[in-house]
């Protein structure tokens, strides 16, 4: 069987990896990207720009990975059209591929705004290694740089400028606060304080009317929707992805958030499955239809994907769709599951400079947020995810004791390897 995987990133790699270790050497493996290099992790992107990794470091496989793996790797070529009645995809250059089964893990693209100047050399959406390369070579000259945006990828960008050099970084946000949709204000109050120490500035109720061309066509400052024009070399736009869906819409298969998958992963077309940041899927906590967004989720998918295609019937469990880890500074944060709930409880640790949210539902904890010292957020993620009674452990939880958890109260752990084995 020929099995096409378009998209080399988290959810194509698993894939495609899987594909190879479940259906064995007999199947014909083709991998198509738009993408000019071999696999890197995206989310390396804000460390490249500050000078912490290399180019090689934020590869995904070492060269020669595709060769070894036995696949067929096609790089820089658009898939431009796909025919499910003829089992073949189109690319940019002509070429026509056909399959037995296909996986779509295009990926998402940044929402960029509809806004006069969008497109002036100097405004960026750190997405790529392209964009980053070019943004790289433009510190020469860069001393003011704006960043459109405070969730988790503006902040990284706005912070890996600051390391790389840059003199004044700014920070314009949309809400009244940072990071609205992964943490509640006191957590976000405590990333405000931890980057501002860093010589990051902010500007809250902030959207940009337009970008400002100079003299010589680059970016000389940006419009805000209140009348200010600040100053920029460089703008960074970080306002969201949008699943890239077309070729699924266009070829008529069922699109909402994203493409919708059944449990199974397969789309509404025959014999195309789909994952990673391109689908849709319901989260476990809110039952809601949402995009998937995450790097884990995305590996994930791309295995369970793959099992599917080979025909293993391996059903995908609802994920949780919130699990946020990241580093700010010195300042640890981990938000999981919801930030709302029936009982919500906070503790503040003034000597390690620890804040815990625990928010439950009944018994069940269904989400918390530490920021600070993090030690055994494995433990209290695990209470989110099975769901077990974890009320009675809420003073230890609160208290940061999560080791003092009794953790044969949860059963194991199996790897999504060892259920699509």
């Amino acid at each position: 069987m020929h099995f096409v995987v378009i998209g080399t990133s988290a959810a194509g790699i698993a894939a495609l990896e899987t594909l190879r270790r479940l259906g064995g050497t007999r199947a014909r493996l083709t991998a198509v990207t738009d993408e000019p290099s071999e696999p890197y992790s995206r989310c390396l992107l804000p460390d490249l720009l500050a000078g912490k990794k290399s180019e090689y470091s934020i590869r995904l496989r070492p060269a020669g990975f595709f060769p070894k793996l036995g696949v067929e790797f096609l790089a820089g070529f658009k898939v431009v059209a796909l025919h499910p009645e003829e089992k073949k995809v189109f690319l940019e250059d002509g070429r026509q591929l056909s399959f037995d089964r296909l996986l779509v893990a295009t990926g998402a693209s940044p929402v960029m705004p509809e806004v006069p100047g969008v497109d002036t050399r100097g405004v960026f959406a750190l997405r790529t290694l392209q964009d980053a390369r070019e943004m790289a070579s433009l510190f020469p000259r860069v001393s003011r740089a704006m960043i459109l945006g405070g969730g988790l990828v503006g902040l990284k960008a706005a912070l890996a400028l600051k390391v790389a050099g840059v003199p004044h970084v700014t920070v314009a946000v949309a809400s009244p606060r940072l990071l609205t949709r992964q943490l509640d204000e006191e957590a976000a109050a405590m990333v405000e304080r931890e980057l501002t120490a860093a010589g990051l500035e902010f500007i809250y109720n902030a959207q940009p009317r337009a970008f400002v061309p100079g003299p010589h066509g680059t970016l000389a400052g940006v419009e805000l929707a209140d009348g200010r024009e600040l100053p920029a070399d460089l703008a960074v736009v970080a306002k969201g992805v949008r699943p890239n869906v077309q070729l699924v819409r266009e070829a008529g298969g069922l699109v909402g958030a994203g493409i919708e998958v059944d449990r199974y992963l397969r789309t509404s077309l025959p014999d195309v499955f789909a994952a990673g940041d391109c689908v849709q899927v319901t989260d476990r906590l809110t039952g809601r239809k949402t995009n998937s967004a995450l790097w884990t989720l995305a590996a994930e998918q791309g295995r369970y994907a793959a099992a599917n295609m080979l025909g293993l019937a391996r059903s995908y469990p609802p994920p949780l769709t919130r699990l946020n880890s990241a580093r700010f500074g010195n300042l640890d944060v981990v938000a999981v599951g919801k930030m709302e709930g029936e009982e919500v409880l906070r503790a503040f640790e003034g000597t390690t400079g620890t804040y815990r949210r625990l928010v439950f539902e009944g018994d069940r904890l269904v989400g918390f947020i530490l920021a600070g010292k993090v030690k055994g957020a494995g433990v209290y993620t695990a209470l989110v995810k099975t769901g077990r009674p974890a009320w009675k452990w809420r003073h230890l939880l609160l208290e940061g004791r999560a080791g003092r958890v009794v953790l044969g109260c949860l059963p194991p752990q199996r790897r999504v390897e060892s259920k699509i084995s």
